[in-house]
């Protein structure tokens, strides 16, 4: 099916309407509004025959309910499943008059809903090369009616076009698709009026949040800006062994209780003990840390939705591929002086030559707000069904926000073993103002390591907080 060039007029076609014109290009393209029983038998599950993951069924049927335009809607009742998709070939071939894509989805609960645009040659393949080569939209829902508008064209890489980078060309448009998010057993949503639109959207402006840097007078827009303000105190940094700034911490303990006789010693890293001074026998088991990827484009869904709650090491780098980590920090009584404090993060590798730790560069520790679970935390939720309220959990505004606009360490990276001041985080959370759902990692691109989590097998290898303090 071709489409031949049209001039602009201001009007809205189905398309069937479009089909038989062919005087001027409408201002909108309505796909479907499921007033016409062929609406419905328009759409059918997804088979992947070669998937390792076979998705439950999921059940369509054309209903006199939450419509949004005219009597009727598509209602999707799914059984469960990661990422269930029911698809339909009755779309244009040609897309790249179109700007804007609209949809109305009713949902009974918050959750995840996409569509996926397929062309001829679109790969379904994970990572960056398949993501690029199919158009998606993902869009956190709350219950009842909501709209969903995203740009065909948002950028170079993002976007519907005829052919890639490489020169591979894509070709016509051949699908549609709609997916939830991990779906309740005989949940359902309630899609309506699916439609593009020649008219683009406008990009709101870019929000800057200001970000506190405790511990100092300083307020940024980020760890990159971080970075550049502080880079004039960069200094070459030193190569050390985690047992090595652990002796280095003793010492600075012996110190300091000349003058705070009171003062006690935590060491907080899995398998070890010591570290309550009331059990001096118990072992900790206090830390949790996970990974999640919210890279780019939106098309990457099952990479965002994957957890790494039990890997034994993964990668440290920027906001969008970095960890969450949790250290408990209950057996310091609330109201405690704390006197100093380290967190240890040891490299599972040497630097890389492109990001490395012997150029100037920048960390920051961000809070987190939400209570998430480190074996089903990922880029749409914290846990269970408990989604963010952005990809990757990046909301910072309001009462709520899924983290704090804190900045409760920062400091550059080193060789071997990292280590930052964390004075000021176990002060925010032993304060008694702030619950400890712990915190995220990451840094301004200058650096990049992989890092040992708690499930190293060498204990002196797993990420420690060092913890000097005075009883109230």
């Amino acid at each position: 099916m071709l489409f031949r060039p049209f001039l602009f007029v201001a009007c809205v076609l189905t398309m069937g309407e479009l089909y038989a014109q062919d005087a001027a290009q409408p201002a909108e393209l309505r796909l479907f509004d499921f007033e016409d029983a062929a609406d419905e038998s328009a759409w059918k599950k997804l088979e992947l025959p070669d998937s390792k993951i076979k998705e439950p069924p999921a059940r369509i049927e054309r209903v006199a309910e939450n419509a949004t335009t005219g009597q009727h809607s598509l209602k999707i009742t799914f059984a469960g499943g990661v990422w269930p998709t029911v698809i339909t070939t009755r779309v244009p071939e040609d897309w790249t008059s179109w700007h804007t894509f609209h949809a109305e989805v009713t949902a009974t609960r918050p959750c995840v809903v996409g569509f996926c645009v397929m062309q001829e040659a679109s790969s379904r393949a994970p990572g960056w090369d398949g993501g690029v080569s199919r158009w998606a939209k993902t869009q956190f829902l709350q219950p009842g009616r909501n709209a969903i508008s995203a740009s065909l064209h948002p950028n170079e890489w993002s976007a519907l076009r005829t052919k890639l980078e490489n020169g591979r060309v894509l070709g016509k448009v051949v699908s549609l698709e709609i997916f939830l998010y991990r779906p309740h057993d005989g949940e359902s949503i309630f899609v309506d009026n699916i439609r593009v639109s020649a008219m683009k959207e406008a990009t709101p402006p870019a929000i800057k949040i200001p970000f506190k840097v405790l511990g100092t007078d300083l307020t940024v827009t980020g760890v990159q800006e971080l970075g550049k303000k502080l880079a004039d105190q960069w200094t070459m940094p030193e190569s050390r062994t985690s047992e090595q700034l652990e002796t280095r911490f003793r010492s600075q303990y012996d110190e300091l209780k000349r003058k705070h006789p009171r003062a006690v010693l935590a060491v907080l890293r899995d398998g070890e003990k010591g570290y309550d001074r009331n059990d001096p026998e118990k072992v900790y088991s206090g830390w949790q840390d996970a990974y999640w990827s919210s890279h780019g484009p939106d098309s990457v869904t099952v990479d965002r939705s994957e957890n790494f709650g039990n890997s034994a090491t993964q990668e440290i780098f920027m906001r969008h591929r970095s960890p969450l980590m949790r250290v408990d920090l209950s057996s310091i009584p609330t109201g405690s002086t704390i006197l100093a404090a380290q967190l240890l993060v040891v490299r599972a590798g040497d630097p890389a030559k492109e990001h490395s730790p012997l150029k100037p560069n920048m960390w920051a520790i961000e809070a987190c707000n939400r209570p998430w679970s480190e074996t089903e935390v990922d880029a749409y939720r914290y846990a269970g069904d408990k989604y963010w309220k952005a990809i990757g959990g990046m909301s910072w505004e309001g009462d709520d926000p899924d983290f704090w606009p804190v900045y409760v360490a920062h400091g550059p990276s080193q060789p071997d073993c990292c280590h930052w001041d964390f004075v000021q985080s176990v002060r925010f959370w032993t304060n008694g103002q702030h619950s400890n759902h712990g915190f995220m990692l990451h840094g301004d691109s200058k650096d990049w390591f992989r890092a040992w989590f708690r499930e190293a097998p060498v204990i002196k290898n797993r990420p420690a907080v060092l913890v000097i303090y005075e009883p109230k």
